[in-house]
């Protein structure tokens, strides 16, 4: 008599449940700078992260799925294309739009255990590679100039509204996105050293989620040199929850206590502290052409993907 082991219905969040936060195109880290009146910048780019590995819920970095039990050689594939645009209402205020399309793919092994025709335990590998594509989450906001002088401060407040997708699709697959709204308030600095062609940015900023997961700090910082026509530039940005992981979509787990006791979670998603650090070159193909080479590397936080997103983009402006 085949027993198969039982899928935890926290599955269906999958593997991206791990990652949404971290593909690019967030409201945050545009920089402080706003737009003049009429004038628009306008990124198109694409975006691939693959994965096998994850910071756990301990912040350990561990194979995807190791704490879940029946499940082996788990991957995470994303390709994305995105679309990033801001244009000036006026010289003071920037409206900004961000829409993401996404391409994902999970694939892992999942056991079944059975017992033979002669009664002995035994198990079988069954191979599971959902996939999900569609529109992610539009986000809009809008920055406003405080202070053009010698440091540059503006306010940037947005929100993200999820486009149409399915939540917990039914094969298993990824979700494109957590289908709740979130709201974001970033405060920006800059500042741009005219002895040099060297400039520095940075910010500070909350997100308030509507849904069970808990708010978000935001922070950011990123330097940039211009070297005839490239533009060097290195970005250091992290997410920090409001509550400590771990927990299970904004709902604590009990982990084991010392001598028994306690329990173990069988999926581990939700809440998450992220940390990034992304190097980018951008070449002036014109005044009003430029192409952009990028590798986002998440090199510390929990219940999130370990791995590198690579990004390649093609900037318009006038």
């Amino acid at each position: 008599m085949m027993a198969e082991i039982r899928m935890n219905p926290w599955l269906k969040i999958s593997i991206l449940a791990l990652t949404f936060n971290l593909v690019p195109a967030q409201l945050v880290y545009p920089g402080a700078w706003t737009q003049k009146k009429s004038k628009f910048f306008l990124k198109m780019s694409g975006h691939y992260l693959y994965s096998t590995s994850e910071f756990n819920h301990n912040a350990n970095n561990a194979p995807i799925f190791a704490e879940r039990p029946g499940f082996e050689n788990a991957s995470f594939q994303d390709f994305s294309l995105t679309t990033y645009f801001e244009y000036g209402i006026s010289d003071r205020l920037t409206l900004i739009s961000t829409l993401p399309a996404k391409f994902l793919n999970s694939r892992w092994d999942r056991f079944i255990e059975f017992r033979d025709e002669n009664g002995n335990p035994a198990k079988e590998s069954i191979p599971e590679s959902p996939a999900n594509s569609g529109f992610a989450d539009l986000s809009i906001a809008g920055r406003y100039l405080l202070l053009d002088r010698a440091v540059v401060l503006s306010l940037q407040g947005g929100f993200k509204l999820p486009l149409f997708y399915d939540a917990r699709p039914d094969n298993s697959g990824s979700p494109l996105g957590t289908s709740d709204i979130d709201l974001e308030a970033l405060f920006l600095i800059g500042k741009s050293l005219q002895s040099h062609p060297l400039y520095v940015t940075g910010g500070i900023g909350y997100r308030h989620r509507t849904g069970p997961l808990h708010d978000e700090l935001l922070f950011n910082a990123e330097i940039g040199y211009q070297l005839k026509r490239f533009l060097i530039k290195l970005n250091l940005d992290g997410i920090r929850n409001t509550t400590t992981p771990p927990d299970l979509a904004g709902i604590t787990v009990v982990t084991p206590l010392p001598g028994g006791g306690g329990v173990v979670p069988s999926v581990v998603v939700g809440d998450q502290h992220i940390l990034k650090i992304s190097p980018a070159i951008i070449f002036d193909v014109s005044r009003k052409l430029a192409i952009q080479a990028e590798v986002m590397h998440i090199f510390a936080g929990t219940n999130t993907v370990n791995g590198s997103i690579y990004s390649l983009g093609v900037i318009l402006a006038n």
